[in-house]
């Protein structure tokens, strides 16, 4: 349970305020006689579930006037206590801390929320601690009093669906529906996979509806008969595998002839780069001169100038000629292999019929055309087994679902028409949930929708959440309270102070107004007391006009 809360900037009279304890059963966070507002009592309220792991806090006016600051808190479980800070500035650790204040660890926050949720027994089946008990703190800044829509976190702006899940897993249902949920996904996921294999032309595509897939058939079925009668053409009878072992030969005899044309190209490459690093590129100048006997006119020292250039330009590519003719002959030597192995598959392949290569071609296509159409079709019929398959799981799941679902709503029904009774002392008709659907449902107390009832109504579920399912706390601002009449109030006050085991956090004010026993209640109860300026939770009011 939380135990103690402290802040720095906790302050009444001028003084530090004292660290406020926490007990089992209902603590009240008490204003004023009169009602004073902006005193702390809903930030107070929001400061508890800062340290549950909630976020609304750093958004309050406090961290915007007073800047970021640390919250110091207690958690007992079995007997141990568990001390912690978290800072606004740091919101997402929280630091586990000795009794000195040093520092003993730092931890993640949603590995904190995780731990309060083992350390509460809240690990059930697809619940979550903050999601679900967020729910249930019920403070001015969460959006979360809708009186017609107590089942969301933030009113009509969460989806209904997200909603009902939550309940089902906190009345520890989710386990019964999680196997058909696995279905559902596992067939979602398969036609994803369809579709993206479709999409990358990985599998062909499926053809558009019926009436095509039956126009396949008809036509698979004349191909298939023209396949027929050519393999009846011929003057002797044949197998479809001969035909296979013909243009297997025929496709091997044209990867070796292309095998063998890419190794003559690179031999001549290095026959010509062989040439120029032995003989070079450019006459020698025994070349000149033989060609000055036939040409007596030519300038020979000017051939030989630039004969010498030549030679320059020789020298600096001999290095690059060299690099060359290693890479080609690092290339030719796997393409003699290429041939190699493309003739003893050739050897193996023996075809014992020859065809023409009219015959090949014309059978190869209508083969072709056969296999594209009958692809076709069976991603036609693969599209719709998943589709199929989808539906089937999606129809378990919702019949699952619903029987869950119509078992927690009689149980919430139940234990709030019990409750009701004792508010309304058995005068008044309860509040009733209506799930009408996996994702629909309704929260309204029969032939009353007035302001106050319905409000009632939202406090007698939580209760009912309270006391029927693992849910360790829950938090009820003022504000809830102040349509619903005193004498219905003190009854749900006598509710809360009934809890010995829980933790009720409530902010509540104009105690005076109530009888004796409520009045008794409040005092046994009350863990801080507010009031207005200097008695405020941090000693003043930022509200207030500047003094001039």
């Amino acid at each position: 349970m939380l135990k103690k809360i402290s802040c720095e900037l906790f302050k009444v009279n001028g003084q530090k305020r004292e660290p406020i304890r926490f007990h089992k059963g209902l603590n009240i966070i008490l204003g004023g006689g009169t009602g004073v507002n902006s005193i702390g009592k809903s930030t107070m309220l929001l400061i508890i579930d800062f340290v549950f792991g909630g976020n609304t806090y750093l958004s309050s006016d406090v961290v915007k006037q007073l800047g970021n600051h640390n919250i110091e808190f207690v958690f007992e479980f079995d007997g141990i206590d568990y001390r912690f800070v978290r800072s606004t500035a740091q919101a997402n650790s929280i630091f586990r801390v000795d009794e000195n204040d040093n520092i003993l660890n730092e931890i993640d926050l949603q590995d904190f929320t995780d731990w309060l949720c083992k350390k509460y027994k809240m690990d059930l089946p697809g619940l979550k601690f903050r999601n679900t008990i967020s729910r249930f703190f019920r403070i001015y800044g969460k959006k979360n009093y809708d009186e017609f829509r107590p089942l969301q976190d933030t009113g009509q702006s969460e989806n209904q669906e997200k909603a009902i899940r939550v309940l089902v897993a906190l009345y520890n249902q989710y386990a019964e529906i999680e196997a058909f949920e696995l279905q559902l996904k596992t067939a979602e996921a398969r036609i994803d996979a369809f579709r993206k294999a479709r999409r990358y032309q990985f599998i062909p595509s499926a053809v558009d509806g019926m009436k095509k897939y039956e126009e396949n058939i008809q036509i698979i079925s004349e191909l298939k008969r023209k396949k027929s009668e050519l393999e009846l053409s011929g003057d002797q009878s044949f197998s479809e595998e001969e035909v296979k072992k013909a243009e297997q030969t025929n496709e091997v005899r044209m990867a070796i002839q292309d095998a063998r044309r890419k190794l003559r190209h690179k031999e001549n490459d290095l026959h010509l780069i062989s040439l120029n690093l032995t003989q070079g590129v450019y006459p020698t100048e025994a070349d000149l001169k033989n060609l000055q006997e036939f040409f007596p006119e030519a300038n020979l020292a000017k051939i030989l100038d630039v004969e010498r250039f030549h030679n320059k330009i020789q020298a600096i590519l001999h290095d690059e000629l060299e690099a060359e003719q290693e890479k080609i002959k690092e290339e030719i030597q796997p393409l003699k292999e290429v041939i190699e192995s493309l003739q003893k598959a050739l050897e193996n392949i023996q075809p014992s019929m020859a065809f023409s290569q009219e015959f090949l071609n014309t059978y190869t296509e209508l083969d072709r055309r056969i296999h594209k159409l009958e692809d076709e079709n069976e991603a036609f019929e693969t599209r719709n087994r998943l589709q199929n398959e989808k539906k089937q799981a999606s129809d378990r799941l919702k019949s699952q679902t619903g029987m869950v679902l119509n078992e927690i709503n009689s149980k919430v029904n139940s234990s709030m028409a019990e409750i009701s009774d004792v508010v309304s002392q058995g005068l008044d008709n309860p509040p009733v949930l209506n799930i009408k659907e996996y994702n629909s449902y309704s929260f309204e107390t029969p032939k009353d929708t007035g302001t106050g009832t319905n409000f009632k109504g939202m406090l007698i579920y939580d209760l009912a959440a309270l006391r029927n399912t693992v849910l360790p706390a829950m938090a009820h601002d003022s504000l809830l309270f102040v349509n619903i009449s005193y004498e219905t109030v003190e009854r749900i006050l006598q509710l809360y102070a009934s809890e010995t085991d829980k933790q009720i956090f409530i902010a509540f004010d104009r105690a005076d107004s109530y009888d004796r026993e409520v009045q008794d209640i409040v005092k046994k109860n009350t863990v801080l007391k507010l009031d207005n300026d200097e008695e405020a939770l941090f000693g003043w009011k930022w509200s207030r006009k500047e003094t001039p």
